[in-house]
């Protein structure tokens, strides 16, 4: 059985396949572009709602910081507010 984590990758990839399937290179370019803001849009906000999670159980911003790939405290407390 797949994990969530499996099914959520296995899905972002099924999307970048659609996007490489697109046969007018400046509309797959196009299409790219637009994926990526909206990417970058969500994954802040998936990224945040983490940040506030971990602090909600108790996690210090150092604790969340080190979870999140090492990044510094200030940092993890930067991505709570979605920056």
């Amino acid at each position: 059985m797949a994990s969530s984590t499996d099914t959520a990758v296995a899905h972002i990839v099924e999307s970048f396949d659609a996007l490489n399937a697109i046969d007018d290179p400046i509309e797959r370019y196009k299409a790219s572009r637009q994926a990526g803001v909206a990417a970058d849009d969500r994954l802040r906000i998936v990224r945040q709602r983490i940040a506030l999670e971990l602090k909600s159980d108790g996690k210090t911003w150092r604790e969340i910081g080190q979870i999140m790939d090492g990044v510094t405290a200030q940092r993890a407390e930067q991505i709570s507010k979605g920056r």
